[in-house]
């Protein structure tokens, strides 16, 4: 008897759970600043492609990030990696009543895997609009 109330109280919960759909954005006219080692002084830099930024019910991704990126929060997606001593970390996020996308991204040890390479730390802004 106990058996059968817990199986049908966890199949209730499964069938009560509503559905997570993919949200995604078109992100376009993303400009900021970057700042490159070894002087670190913030110069003018944009992206030319459009992006893609859809959200999961727990992760989401980018187009043209390979980063693998959690979702903090409705409007929150950051990650991090590393690969032989550099170690990226990005954060997107949709300001929803504003339609605008804030980015930034940091990365250091760039040298020990491309000699000569800068460290780089960036933030941007650009328009985001929900797609349907």
């Amino acid at each position: 008897m106990i058996a059968r109330s817990v199986a049908i109280a966890m199949c209730l919960l499964f069938i009560s759970r509503p559905a997570f759909s993919k949200e995604c954005w078109a992100l376009t006219d993303m400009k900021g600043q970057v700042a490159l080692s070894k002087e670190y002084t913030f110069i003018a830099d944009k992206f030319s492609n459009v992006m893609v930024l859809c959200f999961d019910e727990k992760t989401g991704s980018v187009s043209g990030d390979d980063t693998q990126l959690m979702r903090f929060g409705a409007s929150t997606l950051a990650g991090w990696a590393t690969n032989k001593g550099i170690e990226l970390f990005v954060v997107y996020q949709i300001d929803r009543a504003n339609g605008k996308v804030f980015f930034t991204k940091t990365r250091i040890g760039t040298g020990t895997l491309i000699p000569g390479a800068p460290d780089i730390v960036g933030a941007f802004v650009g328009k985001a609009v929900r797609l349907r």
